[in-house]
């Protein structure tokens, strides 16, 4: 399982232009996988309208240079995404002109996907999701292009190639997947065999700029100055794990794929760049709750339970009401009141999904002492 890293001191198209052609030089040539004629879906991380200085969202010159490569080697390329909230037209327009997808369309040629329909997949890889509903556009393609971003994330300590492949389910369905896979093991299952479903032949990470502290959309830039490539998309995860300093095990993706034989980091192969020359002094990476081994401290009691749980905390002067929360809020349990967001957290599950979508970064993750003494450490 060979990834290869190579550098990009910035988004320049030019510079990007050399990197990637390197990369897939490398990987037998782009040729090796795009034949003419064939239909190619790119599937970058739109998460949400967010501009690509604020390193939430894949780079739109990546995708840019991606598209112009695919095209050169015959493939007729379309952009396809479910961003987090509804699945709609009018909200794709939103994220496809404020990300710059729709600029790279609009140069390029490359078809931005309109199509909300989806198809059922059965998925006979999978622990959970033995028959899923995936993207038209997706299912359709000849190939995927899995194009992702190093990011952070609340519920899941990061988010890179598989789980990008979250963004193949349509719009609200992702809460629900939230809601019946509340626990953060069944949620990284879920994570697996959604990516088992569509398998990309190409996994692509945007590191040039990725994102550290809160993410995976209210956390700060970081420079890193790369991008990785590989066929295996856990081995592309690992590569990247390795570079920000994370142990791949306190990733639960990761390690459930390992569990499940998925992935083996013996069998990983890094070429290219120096991932000393890329790893950052620091970064900031909000861990996982550690899973108890065992129920003693349960005993305690509710008090307990609750103290050492995370929430999801609303810092009322940056709120602005827009109810952005309580539309992707699986359980229901977000409500605007007074122009300001209030939480129920009787019936919160701490998905974070509030957290993930707020545009004004007004919700944080609430770690008190107890809870951070026992269940959190910073990475």
């Amino acid at each position: 399982m060979d990834v290869i890293i190579n550098t990009s001191e910035n988004y320049r198209l030019d510079r990007l232009e050399a990197c990637l052609e390197e990369i897939f030089s490398e990987m037998g040539g782009l040729e090796k996988f795009v034949k003419p004629g064939m239909k190619v879906a790119i599937k970058p991380n739109l998460l949400m309208a967010k501009k690509p200085e604020d390193a939430a969202t894949t780079h739109p010159n990546i995708v840019h240079v991606i598209v112009k490569l695919v095209q050169k080697a015959g493939g007729i390329v379309s952009i396809v995404e479910s961003p987090g909230g509804p699945y709609n037209i009018p909200l794709l327009k939103k994220v496809y002109s404020k990300t710059g997808m729709e600029e790279v369309a609009d140069i390029t040629g490359a078809e931005l996907n309109f199509d909300l329909r989806v198809n059922k997949v059965d998925n006979p890889e999978a622990l959970y999701l033995k028959s899923i509903q995936i993207l038209k556009p997706l299912c359709e393609a000849d190939l995927i292009i899995n194009v992702a971003k190093l990011k952070t994330h609340g519920l899941m300590v990061y988010t890179g190639a598989v789980k990008n492949m979250f963004g193949s389910i349509a719009g609200l369905e992702k809460s629900d997947y939230h809601l019946r896979m509340s626990d953060n093991t069944r949620f990284a299952e879920c994570l697996i065999d959604i990516f088992l479903a569509t398998k990309p032949s190409l996994n692509i990470i945007d590191a040039i700029i990725g994102m550290e502290g809160d993410g995976p959309s209210a956390g700060v830039p970081k420079y890193i100055g790369g991008i990785l490539a590989s066929t295996d998309a856990f081995a592309c995860d690992y590569a990247a794990l390795k570079i920000i300093g994370v142990d791949y095990r306190k990733v639960p993706v990761l390690k459930l794929a390992e569990e499940r034989g998925l992935f083996d980091k013996e069998k990983v192969n890094i070429c290219g760049a120096d991932i000393s020359k890329l790893q950052p002094d620091s970064f900031d990476v909000p861990a996982i709750a550690r899973e108890k081994k065992t129920n003693s401290l349960l005993s305690f009691g509710k008090f307990i339970k609750k103290s050492i749980h995370p929430l999801p905390v609303v810092t009322e002067e940056y709120c602005i009401g827009c109810g952005k929360c309580v539309v992707v809020c699986p359980p229901k349990a977000a409500k605007i009141d007074n122009n300001t967001m209030i939480i129920d957290y009787k019936k919160c599950i701490s998905c974070f999904c509030c957290h993930e979508f707020c545009p004004e970064k007004a919700i944080s993750i609430k770690r008190n002492l107890l809870g951070r003494l026992l269940r959190y450490r910073r990475v």
